[in-house]
């Protein structure tokens, strides 16, 4: 060891925290730490993401993997762990061999950056919590592309590509890329891509696996508002009410369906006595697909009644909106005062009738003279 690799040293050990390095030279730029899960066994060639070329002099980059103990990597070949240049290689990885890894980088224009990466090391059984995200989409044939880190690497050292559904072979695949063609249920699985690969005349194998969701296929409408289906709604004030905005989007659209409410444009705030819930519906077996958003308005203010409720719906196509607004609801109280009125006035006329019923036969004799009877009749 040198001693400019010796002074690296002490500065990494003493600067090491939560497993991983800080540089003490100010002059030094710390890059983001990348983050790589490999399985047992396999090769792994990392290349720092922010690292333009890694076909740079060894003499200007420094390898090490932090710890208790700071430890150089090597540039020989017939190591395990060695690097050239800005390449780290890893083969046949261990258990042994997680951790964080460092790179102390200085370029000819004497500008200097760390680079950080942490290995995790898992066995097989682990694959299926180990995949580069998921495909998931209504596509009838699916594509499947080689994660990045394993598709790289076989383009550096033209490897071979070999596709697995779960722990099957799929004969006749050797791209970078797998095609599902009429994609179904039956076809989800993981799908792993194995890049084989020969390095210093030993051959090594590297793998990534993406997991395939095939989802029913969905056909998106323009947005349709289904409630309110009025302008107005009547109701109490310092009542509770609850207000729908229900959208509908098309045929197993759940991808891009939303429902919300908006409250004089603004989205409402719990903290402001509303509270939005939201839920979406897929209709069994028409897989029509509706969004629904309830706004609570825990009590009914004057100011309620002065607000622009909107119903915004949104969907892969369109938007839409429906506008509300809240009116008293006064027709109970009026029925009330109506009938109470009502009852008033008939009895006071019956009273009146009773006080003044004589002056009121007297008053009506003329209008109603008495009958003339003839000899001999019965009046």
């Amino acid at each position: 060891m040198d001693v400019s690799r010796l002074l690296l040293s002490i500065v990494m050990v003493m600067s090491t925290s939560d497993g991983s390095s800080e540089a003490s030279d100010s002059s030094c730029f710390n890059l983001d730490q990348d983050r790589y899960k490999v399985i047992k066994g396999e090769a792994f060639y990392y290349v720092p993401f922010d690292l333009d070329d890694p076909n740079l002099p060894d003499a200007n980059i420094t390898w090490y993997k932090n710890g208790p103990e700071v430890m150089n990597i090597t540039t020989d070949e017939t190591h395990r762990i060695h690097y050239h240049g800005g390449a780290l290689f890893f083969l046949n990885i261990s258990a042994n061999d997680a951790g964080h890894y460092s790179a102390r980088h200085i370029e000819a224009s004497g500008e200097c950056f760390y680079y950080h990466v942490k290995i995790e090391v898992f066995d097989e059984t682990s694959r299926e919590n180990l995949t580069y995200g998921s495909i998931r989409n209504s596509d009838q044939n699916k594509n499947i592309p080689c994660p990045q880190p394993v598709k790289d690497t076989c383009k550096t050292f033209n490897g071979n590509f070999t596709w697995f559904k779960g722990k099957n072979l799929i004969p006749g695949q050797h791209k970078e890329r797998l095609w599902v063609n009429d994609a179904t249920k039956e076809d989800e699985d993981i799908y792993t891509c194995l890049c084989t690969w020969t390095h210093n005349h030993k051959v090594y194998n590297s793998s990534g696996s993406r997991r395939l969701v095939a989802l029913e296929k969905a056909v998106y409408e323009n947005v349709k508002i289904t409630s309110p289906n009025t302008t107005e709604q009547l109701v109490k004030k310092g009542s509770s009410v609850k207000l729908n905005c229900t959208v509908y989007c098309g045929i197993n659209a759940a991808w891009d369906c939303e429902a919300t409410w908006l409250i004089n444009g603004n989205p409402a705030k719990q903290t402001d006595g509303y509270n939005e819930t939201t839920k979406l519906d897929i209709e069994d077996p028409s897989k029509r697909t509706f969004s629904t958003a309830t706004l609570t308005i825990a009590k009914v203010s004057e100011d309620d009644f002065q607000h622009e409720f909107k119903c915004l719906g949104s969907g892969f196509y369109t938007v839409t909106s429906a506008t509300l607004t809240l009116k008293k609801d006064e027709s109970f109280t009026f029925i009330i005062v109506f009938l109470v009125l009502g009852a008033c006035l008939i009895l006071f006329a019956a009273g009146l009738v009773k006080h003044f019923v004589t002056d009121l036969a007297l008053l009506m004799r003329p209008c109603c003279p008495p009958r003339r009877c003839n000899k001999g009749t019965i009046c």
